[in-house]
Protein backbone atom coordinates (compact mmCIF):
# COMPACT_ATOMS: atom_id res chain seq x y z
CA UNK A 1 0.00 0.00 0.00
CA UNK A 2 1.48 3.45 -1.08
CA UNK A 3 1.18 6.05 1.92
CA UNK A 4 -0.47 8.94 1.28
CA UNK A 5 2.02 12.06 0.39
CA UNK A 6 2.50 13.97 3.85
CA UNK A 7 1.03 17.81 3.81
CA UNK A 8 3.64 20.12 3.89
CA UNK A 9 3.56 22.15 7.67
CA UNK A 10 4.96 24.75 8.81
CA UNK A 11 6.07 25.82 12.48
CA UNK A 12 2.57 27.55 13.12
CA UNK A 13 0.57 24.93 11.65
CA UNK A 14 -0.46 23.44 15.36
CA UNK A 15 -1.26 27.13 16.63
CA UNK A 16 -3.87 27.64 13.91
CA UNK A 17 -5.85 24.88 14.34
CA UNK A 18 -6.21 25.93 18.06
CA UNK A 19 -7.44 29.16 17.27
CA UNK A 20 -10.72 30.30 17.89
CA UNK A 21 -12.58 31.09 15.08
CA UNK A 22 -13.44 34.74 15.56
CA UNK A 23 -15.70 36.76 13.17
CA UNK A 24 -14.78 40.10 13.18
CA UNK A 25 -16.20 41.97 10.83
CA UNK A 26 -14.11 45.16 10.67
CA UNK A 27 -10.82 44.03 12.20
CA UNK A 28 -8.33 47.15 13.60
CA UNK A 29 -5.32 44.15 12.87
CA UNK A 30 -4.73 42.12 9.71
CA UNK A 31 -2.19 39.40 10.48
CA UNK A 32 -1.47 37.37 7.26
CA UNK A 33 1.02 34.43 7.89
CA UNK A 34 3.66 33.88 4.84
CA UNK A 35 5.30 30.85 6.23
CA UNK A 36 7.03 28.98 3.08
CA UNK A 37 9.22 31.99 1.76
CA UNK A 38 12.32 31.70 0.66
CA UNK A 39 15.90 33.33 2.63
CA UNK A 40 19.26 33.73 1.64
CA UNK A 41 21.78 35.45 3.87
CA UNK A 42 24.30 37.37 1.42
CA UNK A 43 27.53 38.79 2.49
CA UNK A 44 30.31 40.48 0.71
CA UNK A 45 32.09 43.92 0.18
CA UNK A 46 29.70 46.93 -0.52
CA UNK A 47 32.82 48.84 -1.80
CA UNK A 48 33.77 46.49 -4.52
CA UNK A 49 32.01 47.71 -8.00
CA UNK A 50 32.03 43.75 -8.81
CA UNK A 51 30.60 42.24 -6.56
CA UNK A 52 27.84 44.60 -6.57
CA UNK A 53 26.84 44.61 -9.73
CA UNK A 54 26.92 41.01 -9.83
CA UNK A 55 24.40 40.98 -7.04
CA UNK A 56 21.95 43.35 -8.88
CA UNK A 57 22.48 41.49 -12.28
CA UNK A 58 20.78 38.20 -10.32
CA UNK A 59 18.13 40.19 -8.12
CA UNK A 60 17.70 42.39 -11.35
CA UNK A 61 17.59 45.40 -9.13
CA UNK A 62 20.51 46.60 -6.89
CA UNK A 63 21.14 45.78 -3.03
CA UNK A 64 20.32 48.28 -0.56
CA UNK A 65 23.31 50.21 0.88
CA UNK A 66 21.53 52.70 2.84
CA UNK A 67 21.48 51.60 6.59
CA UNK A 68 18.38 49.91 7.78
CA UNK A 69 16.59 50.15 4.52
CA UNK A 70 15.40 47.46 1.86
CA UNK A 71 14.70 47.27 -2.05
CA UNK A 72 12.29 45.33 -4.34
CA UNK A 73 8.99 43.44 -4.28
CA UNK A 74 9.77 40.13 -5.37
CA UNK A 75 12.89 39.62 -4.21
CA UNK A 76 13.08 41.63 -1.60
CA UNK A 77 16.68 42.54 -0.15
CA UNK A 78 16.86 43.82 3.71
CA UNK A 79 19.97 45.60 4.55
CA UNK A 80 21.46 43.90 7.62
CA UNK A 81 24.65 45.61 8.46
CA UNK A 82 27.23 47.01 6.50
CA UNK A 83 28.03 44.01 4.55
CA UNK A 84 25.00 41.54 5.50
CA UNK A 85 21.86 41.64 3.34
CA UNK A 86 18.92 39.50 3.84
CA UNK A 87 17.28 38.13 0.47
CA UNK A 88 13.02 37.09 0.77
CA UNK A 89 11.86 35.33 -2.21
CA UNK A 90 8.64 33.50 -3.26
CA UNK A 91 8.44 29.61 -2.14
CA UNK A 92 10.92 27.65 -4.10
CA UNK A 93 12.44 30.07 -6.30
CA UNK A 94 15.63 30.54 -3.72
CA UNK A 95 17.24 27.78 -5.12
CA UNK A 96 17.23 29.19 -8.58
CA UNK A 97 18.17 33.08 -7.12
CA UNK A 98 20.82 31.09 -5.21
CA UNK A 99 22.30 29.75 -8.69
CA UNK A 100 22.20 32.88 -10.31
CA UNK A 101 24.22 34.63 -7.59
CA UNK A 102 27.03 32.15 -7.88
CA UNK A 103 27.77 32.28 -10.76
CA UNK A 104 27.93 35.91 -10.91
CA UNK A 105 29.85 36.29 -8.06
CA UNK A 106 32.39 33.27 -8.65
CA UNK A 107 35.72 34.41 -7.67
CA UNK A 108 34.94 37.15 -5.66
CA UNK A 109 35.23 36.79 -1.90
CA UNK A 110 31.27 36.94 -0.78
CA UNK A 111 29.31 34.20 1.66
CA UNK A 112 25.61 32.45 0.98
CA UNK A 113 23.51 30.68 2.61
CA UNK A 114 20.19 29.03 2.12
CA UNK A 115 18.36 29.90 5.81
CA UNK A 116 14.80 29.47 4.53
CA UNK A 117 14.01 26.65 7.02
CA UNK A 118 14.83 28.48 10.13
CA UNK A 119 12.50 31.56 9.36
CA UNK A 120 9.16 32.74 8.87
CA UNK A 121 7.13 35.94 7.95
CA UNK A 122 4.22 37.53 9.42
CA UNK A 123 2.55 40.39 7.84
CA UNK A 124 0.66 42.83 9.73
CA UNK A 125 -1.66 45.58 8.27
CA UNK A 126 -4.87 47.91 9.53
CA UNK A 127 -5.27 51.14 11.09
CA UNK A 128 -4.16 49.80 14.69
CA UNK A 129 -1.07 47.80 13.66
CA UNK A 130 1.62 50.19 14.40
CA UNK A 131 -0.33 50.48 18.15
CA UNK A 132 0.14 46.79 18.63
CA UNK A 133 3.34 46.73 17.84
CA UNK A 134 4.20 49.69 20.30
CA UNK A 135 2.98 47.44 23.21
CA UNK A 136 6.22 45.30 22.28
CA UNK A 137 8.57 46.94 20.57
CA UNK A 138 10.54 50.07 21.55
CA UNK A 139 11.74 51.30 18.25
CA UNK A 140 9.96 54.29 17.43
CA UNK A 141 7.40 53.10 14.56
CA UNK A 142 5.63 56.44 14.04
CA UNK A 143 5.45 57.85 10.62
CA UNK A 144 7.55 60.32 10.79
CA UNK A 145 10.81 58.27 11.99
CA UNK A 146 9.71 54.50 10.14
CA UNK A 147 8.85 54.71 7.02
CA UNK A 148 8.20 52.56 3.77
CA UNK A 149 11.15 50.97 2.65
CA UNK A 150 12.79 51.07 6.39
CA UNK A 151 13.47 48.22 8.05
CA UNK A 152 15.67 47.18 11.21
CA UNK A 153 16.15 44.88 13.44
CA UNK A 154 14.56 44.64 16.86
CA UNK A 155 13.00 42.78 19.76
CA UNK A 156 9.16 42.48 20.01
CA UNK A 157 7.78 41.78 23.35
CA UNK A 158 11.11 38.69 23.89
CA UNK A 159 11.45 37.90 20.21
CA UNK A 160 13.86 39.19 17.85
CA UNK A 161 13.25 39.43 14.69
CA UNK A 162 13.42 42.01 11.92
CA UNK A 163 10.62 44.52 10.62
CA UNK A 164 10.07 46.04 7.70
CA UNK A 165 7.48 49.06 6.56
CA UNK A 166 6.47 47.59 3.43
CA UNK A 167 3.88 50.49 2.70
CA UNK A 168 1.78 53.63 3.99
CA UNK A 169 -1.21 51.72 4.84
CA UNK A 170 0.60 50.78 6.95
CA UNK A 171 2.02 47.11 6.20
CA UNK A 172 4.43 45.80 8.29
CA UNK A 173 6.46 42.78 7.75
CA UNK A 174 7.92 40.67 10.74
CA UNK A 175 10.53 37.88 10.05
CA UNK A 176 10.99 35.64 12.63
CA UNK A 177 13.06 32.85 13.09
CA UNK A 178 11.36 29.47 13.57
CA UNK A 179 12.05 28.82 16.99
CA UNK A 180 10.02 31.89 17.86
CA UNK A 181 7.43 32.17 15.31
CA UNK A 182 4.50 30.41 17.83
CA UNK A 183 5.71 32.47 20.63
CA UNK A 184 5.38 35.88 18.62
CA UNK A 185 2.20 34.55 16.54
CA UNK A 186 0.25 33.57 20.28
CA UNK A 187 1.51 37.41 21.73
CA UNK A 188 0.04 39.08 18.32
CA UNK A 189 -3.02 37.33 18.39
CA UNK A 190 -3.36 37.73 22.62
CA UNK A 191 -2.32 41.56 22.16
CA UNK A 192 -4.62 42.37 19.18
CA UNK A 193 -8.13 41.43 20.72
CA UNK A 194 -8.94 44.71 21.76
CA UNK A 195 -8.70 46.27 17.93
CA UNK A 196 -9.94 43.29 16.88
CA UNK A 197 -8.07 40.94 14.18
CA UNK A 198 -8.21 38.64 11.15
CA UNK A 199 -6.01 35.79 11.18
CA UNK A 200 -4.98 34.62 7.32
CA UNK A 201 -1.91 32.05 6.10
CA UNK A 202 -1.07 31.59 2.62
CA UNK A 203 -0.76 28.47 3.27
CA UNK A 204 -3.84 27.42 4.27
CA UNK A 205 -7.77 26.99 3.00
CA UNK A 206 -10.37 26.54 5.80
CA UNK A 207 -12.54 29.34 7.16
CA UNK A 208 -11.73 31.85 8.27
CA UNK A 209 -8.13 31.82 6.73
CA UNK A 210 -7.65 29.38 9.15
CA UNK A 211 -6.26 25.53 8.02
Amino acid sequence: MRAKPRRKQHALTGFLHGLPREDCSAPGVGIELRPHRGYLNLRGNPGDEQFLRGVSSALGQPLPLLTNTFTGDEPTAFWLGPDEWLLATKPGRQDTLAERLLGNLRGLPHSLADVSGGMLAIRLSGGCARELLAKGCTLDLHPRAFKPGQCAQTVLAKTALLIALMDHEPTFELIVRRSFAEYAALWLHRNSREYGVHFQSVASSGANGLP
